[in-house]
């Protein structure tokens, strides 16, 4: 087998070993990476794909909103997630603001994020 292969076995293995909030981590953590990425690639054509994943990932976060739980805060985080994706989507089209204020968000969503699920493990671990 490849080495390529073999990374998309692991990559596979680890999404189905994930529980929600290492899910969501690995998401955000693939949409910033691969807008990053959108920013050294020569080729058009890859670079829109990579744009374009980023884009796919941020309308499925977005999609996996309760917005009868979630409330304000899911409301705020939808607003995000629209502006993120409208900008990425400028960016496919050539604006490079675009990619620029998405990266600005969609870094401090994956903060944001990140130190949601490292308090929730906190505050479990002090609990049980």
């Amino acid at each position: 087998m490849s080495a390529k292969t073999y990374m998309q076995q692991y990559k596979k293995a680890t999404v189905q070993a994930a529980g929600p909030e290492e899910t969501l981590i690995l998401l955000i953590n693939e949409a910033v990476r691969s807008a990053e990425a959108s920013r050294l690639e020569q080729d058009a054509d890859k670079r829109r794909q990579l744009l374009d994943k980023s884009r796919r990932i941020v309308a499925e976060l977005s999609s996996s909103l309760n917005m009868d739980y979630g409330g304000e805060i899911a409301f705020n985080l939808l607003r995000l997630y629209i502006f993120i994706n409208r900008r990425l989507a400028d960016a496919m089209s050539g604006e490079a603001k675009g990619l620029t204020d998405a990266l600005r968000i969609l870094r401090h969503v994956q903060e944001t994020w990140h130190r949601a699920v490292e308090l929730a493990r906190e505050n479990a671990a002090e609990q049980g």
